[in-house]
């Protein structure tokens, strides 16, 4: 006699779970930047970068939905080769009396055809069992579609566990969605809380602090005397895009979480990535500026490609004091 279908999800979880290692690594030492550093082609404007643009909107909608139906080479890969990157920061300013801060940094999820919930949710799962104070989702939470997150909202809600919440920013792919602010309601209805354009204060180990959410320099419109408004300067901003960081500087936010970039997801042995997304060179890792930092992960997902090579999936781990 075959077995049941809830037999059979309760084996591919079960299977799923035990693949998932999470090897640990250093995220690096911090980069220090100039502020000079440019690429000679903006990779947010331009005919090249709006064709890109317009083909992977299309692709992501029309496309791979339906090719990945039956065959979801992605979901092989991310519980396999995601890793956890850590590292210990003190961003200037931040309250002082604050007792140590975990962050778990998650972006570039892409959740729809490329990845299965079977094979996401274990992943979550165990990306929780590291016990973060807050759990921080820099954008691109879907890939394009209209029901990208359909079957993904049960697992996902197992981020909201952490006790500080679960805090999200919008990125560009959120933006491919027919309507976007649908995400947002998505999310908000499992208790993922997104920030665009403001801040709220938090309250954690006898002090507080400031958490806020930049709208996607690319597809979205950012606003920042309103981030700022209620509160002053975030402690700590979420900003899907690394090249807010520079215009985050100048208003006195000393640490920014970001992603987008994917490490270039494509890039040989020890070197750059082959596909740049960071006008400013802000590519993957920590990076300086003045007082300030940035932190850039490589994020969980794929997009344009299901497949990395040389830039394994990451989640980062912060401890900041």
């Amino acid at each position: 006699m075959s077995p049941s279908p809830a037999r059979r999800a309760a084996v591919a979880e079960a299977s799923g779970a035990a693949l998932v290692r999470l090897p640990r690594r250093n995220l690096g030492p911090t980069r220090r930047m100039t502020g000079r550093e440019r690429r000679w082609l903006n990779p947010h404007r331009g005919l090249i970068k709006l064709l890109e643009r317009t083909v992977d909107r299309l692709v992501s909608r029309y496309v791979y939905p339906h090719l990945l139906g039956i065959w979801s080479p992605y979901s092989w890969q991310l519980p396999r080769r995601l890793c956890i990157s850590e590292a210990s920061l003190s961003p200037v300013p931040w309250p002082k009396a604050m007792a140590p801060l975990r962050v778990l940094l998650l972006s570039d999820l892409h959740v729809g055809p490329f990845l299965l919930p079977q094979a996401l949710t274990p992943v979550l799962e165990k990306l929780m069992r590291v016990e973060p104070d807050l759990v921080a989702i820099s954008g691109d939470m879907i890939s394009g579609g209209a029901h990208d997150l359909d079957g993904f909202l049960e697992g996902l809600a197992t981020l909201t566990a952490a006790p500080l919440g679960a805090w999200f920013c919008m990125g560009n792919h959120d933006y491919y969605s027919p309507d976007p602010f649908h995400v947002v309601e998505q999310l908000q209805s499992i208790g993922i809380h997104t920030l665009r354009n403001h801040s709220v204060r938090l309250e954690h180990g006898g002090s507080s602090f400031v958490l806020g959410g930049i709208d996607d320099i690319v597809l979205g419109a950012p606003d920042w005397e309103r981030l700022a408004a209620p509160a002053g300067p975030p402690h700590l901003l979420l900003a899907h895009n690394p090249d807010s960081f520079y215009e985050a500087e100048r208003r006195g936010i000393g640490l920014v979480l970001a992603g987008h970039t994917h490490g270039g997801q494509i890039r040989f042995p020890g070197g750059p990535p082959l596909v740049r997304q960071s006008r400013y060179c802000l590519d993957d890792g920590i990076m300086a500026f003045r007082s300030s930092l940035l932190v850039v992960s490589r994020g969980l997902g794929a997009s344009g490609l299901p497949w990395r090579i040389g830039a394994r999936p990451e989640a980062v781990l912060l401890t900041l004091t």
